[in-house]
């Protein structure tokens, strides 16, 4: 009969009871001659049959972190395993829990042994592959490139932000609106200004018109007539001025009379004068008339249609700049700009990371410099989230030393993840080389109360040697490397290795 029970019975050894927990479909099998006297009298086992009892359960490590906790103190050699030493003493003293015992129980009875047993176990060969060795950094995470987004425009209100901190944009797309009806109302006067500017100018180029030289030509002889007329006065109040100049030496008028004739004699002459001048005007005016605009006059007026234009193109641009647009594409990592703030050039109202690309910056000793170089692979984990696991490669090694701390940047170029943001602490495991390296199955490793570690080797005749080994690092696949103890080929004990001894006979059923 086998007694395994699974999960759901005991087995009992020299007076030992077994937790349930530890007989499971791992546990190690012993072969027991049938002839023993301590068998149970109800079983039905045929006379010189051999009797299989459950010894002892392996614990199975289906959770890997379990698994390389258990490892964790071996990486790197410095030590072996704590606590496995415990079950190598119950490997040690396993036959004398094989004993025959006496129990009212049959059903939960373990078979007493009277011969050494064989026990049953897997195997598996010692084999090499490549071990990366690494070099262990922290750092922080940066923005490989950050771009400030700033408004161009001063003193106008924002009035929209259509992007928030986290959103992915485009170049060209629109992140913020400022309010543009001042400017709007500006760009309507300026065009206004455009208009008047291209019909003056229109008005040059086309020449002077026939009406207007022939009002011209009224204007010089209204002009010439008054002119006449001014003369002709003034002759007239000089005779009087001679005259009443006589009259007045002779006693006959007053000296009032002549003053009062001399006024008038000036005031004729005045008016002469001003006659003469408007004459004058009106006769440059027909000349000009007739001869067309002067060159000059038409090119100030296309200089005054220039002007004019230009300033509505400024207004244009401004009501461009009231529209805020993504420089570069990439992941918003800030943003200050909230409706109702007014703008102004300085102010930078988002910042953007390039592409979203990330980078690890890493203090690194000098004296540990020689082992990285540019290309190298990297390992990121991070100690507040247990399942941020990414890669990366090194970028670049700062060619200063910091004096004080003795130490370089080491820039990482980080793989795209959601949950990295700049800032960030994290933890990051330089591959520095990738040698070949012998490698047995972790389980395969014994800890011992010494803080060594031993792995059972297969003999010809089927027993085992217990030989002590030097771990390394530890490996994906469940593997360890060996640094020293084992050869390449030696079959080591995988499943069972335990609960054995050095000497003991086993049973190799598979492979592990």
């Amino acid at each position: 009969m086998t007694q395994t029970a699974p999960n759901r019975e005991k087995a009992q050894l020299k007076g030992a009871t077994l937790p349930e927990s530890q007989l499971d479909q791992d546990a190690v099998l012993l072969s027991i001659p049938k002839t023993d006297h301590s068998i149970a009298p109800d079983s039905d086992t045929p006379e010189g049959a051999t009797e299989i009892v459950a010894l002892e359960t392996i614990p199975r490590y289906q959770n890997p972190k379990r698994a390389k906790t258990r490892f964790k103190w071996l990486s790197g050699g410095r030590g072996l395993f704590l606590g496995m030493g415990i079950g190598m003493a119950l490997a040690l003293g396993a036959t004398r829990f094989l004993t025959p015992q006496s129990t009212n129980s049959p059903a939960t009875t373990a078979t007493a042994i009277s011969a050494s047993p064989t026990q049953t176990v897997t195997i598996a060969e010692v084999k090499t592959q490549g071990v990366n060795r690494t070099l262990a950094v922290t750092g922080s995470v940066n923005a490989f490139e950050m771009i400030p987004v700033m408004s161009q425009a001063t003193g106008l209100q924002i009035q929209d932000v259509l992007v928030e901190e986290g959103t992915f944009v485009k170049a060209g797309q629109l992140m913020a609106r400022l309010n543009d009806s001042i400017l709007q109302a500006q760009l309507t006067q300026a065009k206004a200004a455009v208009t008047q500017a291209e019909a003056r100018l229109a008005e040059l180029r086309a020449g002077s018109r026939q009406e207007e030289i022939a009002r011209a030509r009224e204007s010089v002889t209204s002009a010439e007539a008054a002119v006449t007329q001014a003369q002709s006065d003034l002759e007239l109040a000089q005779v009087r001025v001679n005259r009443n100049k006589m009259l007045q030496s002779e006693g006959a008028i007053a000296r009032d009379r002549l003053d009062e004739i001399l006024n008038q004699e000036r005031s004729s002459r005045s008016t002469l004068e001003q006659a003469q001048a408007r004459l004058r005007e009106a006769q440059q005016q027909l000349a000009q008339l007739e001869a067309g605009p002067r060159q000059e006059v038409i090119t100030q007026a296309e200089a005054q249609l220039v002007q004019a234009q230009g300033q509505v193109q400024s207004i244009i641009a401004q009501l461009q700049d009231t529209r805020v647009l993504a420089p570069v594409s990439g992941k918003v990592a800030e943003r200050n700009a909230r409706v109702g703030d007014i703008s102004s050039p300085s102010q930078t109202l988002f910042k953007i990371i390039e592409n979203g690309r990330l980078e690890l910056i890493a203090e690194v000793p000098e004296t540990q410099l020689p082992q990285i170089k540019p290309g190298q692979n990297v390992q990121i984990t991070s100690d507040s989230d247990s399942n941020l696991r990414l890669s990366g490669k090194v970028r670049e090694i700062d060619p200063m030393v910091d004096e004080k701390t003795r130490q370089a940047k080491v820039k990482i170029d980080l793989s795209a993840a959601a949950s990295l943001k700049p800032g960030m602490f994290l933890k990051a495991s330089i591959i520095t080389s990738t040698p070949k390296g012998l490698t047995v199955p972790f389980k395969a490793v014994l800890p011992q109360g010494d803080r060594t570690a031993i792995a059972y080797v297969l003999q010809a005749d089927n027993t085992v040697k217990a030989q002590k080994v030097e771990t390394g690092e530890l490996l994906s696949g469940e593997q360890v490397e060996i640094k020293s103890g084992l050869s390449l080929g030696d079959r080591v004990i995988v499943k069972g290795a335990a609960y054995l001894k050095d000497g003991d006979k086993v049973e190799v059923i598979t492979k592990s």
